[in-house]
């Protein structure tokens, strides 16, 4: 018997000074807070869209290690160069230069940027399922 999953709940990651994440993921990136519960340790709730992002204070620095770990955000393609303006404007670190590919037919928009503490997110046009 296979267990049954649906979907994301949420992804949680690591950062190192949640001031500065909070800044970068609700002032530069437009994720809301969400109320969070009290368990003892430093963290914040964001959402953006349907989705959840729960951030936990690391006590070292968080580096990306082998096998490119990241998370990827959607970006509508007709808001993609703006969106990429948007966060080179306000001095998030970018990994190289945005990148085009076709993907079994469908053309592909990518571009990878950190977040304060090393987390690598991709901004890419590819949407959740059923959306492109």
């Amino acid at each position: 018997m296979a267990a049954t999953v649906s979907g994301y709940s949420h992804v949680a990651i690591s950062v190192d000074d949640l001031d500065a994440a909070r800044t970068f993921y609700c002032d530069v990136l437009g994720f809301e807070v969400l109320r969070r519960p009290d368990f003892g340790f430093p963290g914040l709730w964001l959402r953006v869209g349907s989705l959840q992002l729960h951030l936990g204070v690391a006590d070292e620095p968080v580096s990306p290690g082998p096998g490119f770990p990241h998370f990827a955000l959607y970006v509508p393609t007709d808001e993609f160069d703006t969106t990429i303006e948007a966060v080179r404007a306000a001095g998030v670190k970018t990994l190289g230069d945005p990148s085009s590919r076709v993907d079994f037919g469908t053309p592909v928009r990518a571009a990878f940027i950190t977040d304060p503490s090393g987390n690598v997110i991709e901004l890419t046009d590819v949407g959740p399922l059923g959306r492109t």
